[in-house]
């Protein structure tokens, strides 16, 4: 009867008819009997009928839905915005009867992840102790050089792409009405049951560049932009120093390339690396050359990634390139990347360091390769 519900589940698949006593749901949901009456009072999404003796009926679809709500319980929703969760998920179900909710099936919309080679936040509950587990799971040790974790996991589940178009349609509405409290409501719903890296591919970076293609089309204004890259700024930043520290490992460093101020990208890089057990500092905007090669002459890393987005700054990422490329051994490998080399892909030939492009998963990959070797070199 139970599906596992990672999407929302289809109530009109299930029997209607009252058979299963107060008691018998209690040992199947895991509800206490007293739980289901305060809910049925003050939420009113039960109606169970009554027998002769005026005992309490459920039906099989209620158990269903009980179900599914305990498990987002679980999670870290409260009763409320569970029952939330469901109606809304429901609306777009019914609103779009001939989608097929998979949730092994792959997403379609192949979004390039333009990166280097590629305010205060607050958690969800739970996810922290996610986090705190993975610590617990890369115990400090010394290592030669760390094996590649795949990405995705295999063990990753699928975003339905019914909850993406619903999440993403919540987070836009919640950026035009300014409205922080409901974006980080989606994004909690959603962090509590999904793995961040797999949140920052399927939703995340769609998000940015429908975004932007809102603010080209004068559609949204700089305002709702900024506000919208603001609050995905602080949530990823929030989410990297909270992620596993890996300590006596090869070091990788990531940062925007000089002068360049769009570091959402090279952030998310940062973060998801670092959740695949990857050393990683994070330097953040238009990174000064002259302290990035004392830093590199100071700490020895494996890799340097640098994004870059805006092609005015060629010059200045084309001689921190030349610059880091005339160090003696062992010097870093230099990847590099970015919205810039989409725009202007021959330029990529003239720099001195490994030209990466591709969406998240393919850029990781890449990443985590040379950076085996570069561990072992």
């Amino acid at each position: 009867m139970y599906e596992g519900f990672n999407a929302c589940p289809d109530l009109e698949k299930y029997s209607g008819e009252p058979v299963y006593h107060t008691k018998v749901v209690e040992q199947i949901t895991g509800i206490r009997a007293n739980t289901l009456r305060i809910w049925e009072r003050r939420y009113h999404f039960l109606t169970p009928k009554r027998a002769e003796n005026d005992y309490r009926l459920y039906s099989e679809r209620d158990v269903v839905l009980l179900r599914w709500l305990k498990e987002r319980i679980d999670n870290g929703m409260s009763i409320s915005e569970a029952i939330n969760f469901f109606e809304r998920l429901d609306k777009v179900r019914k609103q779009h009867p001939s989608k097929q909710v998979d949730a092994a099936s792959p997403l379609h919309s192949p979004h390039v992840f333009t990166v280097a080679g590629l305010q205060a936040f607050t958690l969800p509950r739970g996810l922290e102790q996610q986090l705190r587990a993975q610590q617990d799971e890369f115990p400090e040790q010394e290592v030669s050089a760390p094996e590649p974790l795949p990405f995705p996991r295999e063990t990753l589940p699928q975003l339905p792409e019914e909850i993406l178009l619903l999440a993403q349609e919540r987070l836009l509405t919640a950026f035009r009405n300014l409205d922080d409290t409901e974006a980080h409501m989606v994004l909690t719903s959603l962090l509590i049951t999904y793995p961040v890296e797999q949140v920052c591919a399927d939703l995340i970076t769609p998000t940015l560049w429908k975004i932007g293609e809102l603010w080209e089309n004068h559609k949204i204004t700089v305002t709702l932009e900024h506000f919208a890259s603001n609050f995905f700024r602080a949530l990823l930043t929030n989410l990297f120093h909270m992620a596993p520290r890996p300590m006596h490992m090869p070091l990788v460093m990531i940062s925007c390339a000089p002068g360049e101020a769009h570091e959402l990208a090279a952030l998310m890089l940062a973060l998801v690396l670092r959740l695949q057990n990857v050393r990683v500092a994070y330097l953040g905007q238009s990174i000064e050359s002259e302290g990035l090669i004392g830093s590199i002459q100071q700490l020895c890393p494996a890799l340097v990634c640098i994004s870059l987005t805006i092609p005015s700054h060629l010059p200045d990422l084309l001689s921190l390139a030349q610059q880091i490329q005339k160090l003696p051994s062992p010097r870093p490998r230099f990847i590099f990347g970015g919205q810039a080399f989409l725009e202007y892909p021959n330029i990529a030939q003239d720099i001195p360091g490994v030209y990466i492009h591709g969406n998240m998963k393919e850029v990781v990959k890449q990443i985590q390769t040379l950076y085996t070797q570069q561990g072992i070199a």
